[in-house]
């Protein structure tokens, strides 16, 4: 039998505690991003990287995001005039990724800010002094462990997102608007309605509208919410943890890496060979280029793969991530 969750109203502290919380997090991804997409090649002697996936009769393309995050939100415009273009001939779908919490107390610590680096925190910008530095950490711990900041199952297990529960409750109602239709026109129009119109910090009295306007039945998406919520979470779960995915967006392409970490390069001039195509860094996350590695894996090459894409506002999105 599924589990029943509890949908629980996020409160203004926890709405707070949250937006401080972002901004830790924040400082910590961009600096574990920079080591992750520098690390592999250094200098200026870079190697071209060649994309050789695996082919199939119907690529597959999983794009790893977070509903509010806006590196995800940029690839979701990227995506959808590929979407668009290639129909039902890819199999192009997203990927939502959750924190599962075992020891809450042990999280609490290590996600709300390290009070002893403080003088680290005021000299990035981050607080104005030591003391504002310390009552901040001090809250964010407090509210931290708040159980009804999570989505909890009887068993005892916390899940969340990156910011926050309002976040994971986006996501599930994503997945379920995903899951509900096979018209995924509908699904794009409901994703760039909330992007536009709704944050973490309103999405639960936000969604329904957006939801509304792309032609959904809110009624059976709250269903999905209530009765399958933890269900979802835990197949999502299989997912990055079986490709080691936590970073928002991550995109596999039959599974590999694209753009992989190794074609990124620290003074910028990485590039990826496919096909006959090369493609350089600041190119990575466009249209075409996501475009071109996908039809790079069909066994049999549609006419559609033809098609130039432009980018969305003529310039690639940031190579950065959450």
């Amino acid at each position: 039998m599924t589990k029943k969750i509890k949908y629980l109203k996020i409160s203004t502290p926890s709405v707070i505690f949250f937006s401080l919380l972002l901004t830790i997090s924040s400082f910590y991804s961009g600096i574990s991003y920079y080591k992750n997409k520098t690390g592999t090649i250094q200098g200026e002697d870079t190697t071209q990287f060649v994309f050789s996936p695996e082919k199939s009769e119907k690529p597959e393309l999983q794009f790893f995001v977070m509903s509010f995050c806006p590196y995800g939100n940029q690839i979701e415009d990227v995506i959808r005039p590929i979407a668009d273009l290639l129909g039902d001939k890819a199999d192009i779908k997203p990927q939502y990724i959750f924190n599962k919490i075992a020891q809450i107390d042990t999280y609490c610590k290590s996600s709300s800010g390290d009070p002893d680096q403080c003088a680290s925190y005021v000299q990035s910008g981050y607080f104005k002094d030591e003391s504002e530095c310390q009552t901040v950490i001090a809250d964010n711990l407090k509210s931290c462990l708040d159980t009804n900041n999570y989505i909890k199952t009887e068993d005892g297990s916390y899940y969340s997102s990156l910011h926050g529960r309002s976040e994971a409750n986006q996501n599930i109602r994503e997945i379920c608007a995903w899951n509900q239709t096979d018209d995924k026109t509908k699904w794009w129009n409901f994703i760039d309605n909330v992007n536009k119109n709704c944050t973490y910090q309103n999405a639960d009295t936000c969604w329904e509208e957006q939801a509304k306007q792309a032609d959904f039945d809110t009624n059976k998406i709250t269903d999905c919410f209530t009765n399958d919520a933890i269900a979802i979470i835990e197949k999502e779960l299989e997912q990055t943890n079986k490709y080691n995915v936590s970073g928002s967006p991550t995109l596999l392409i039959n599974g590999i890496n694209f753009p992989p970490e190794s074609a990124y390069a620290q003074d910028g001039k990485g590039s990826i060979k496919i096909d006959k195509k090369v493609i350089s860094q600041d190119e990575y996350r466009t249209p075409n280029t996501i475009k071109e590695a996908i039809c790079a894996s069909f066994k049999k090459t549609p006419k559609e793969c033809k098609e130039i894409l432009e980018n969305i506002d003529g310039s690639a999105p940031a190579a950065g991530g959450c």
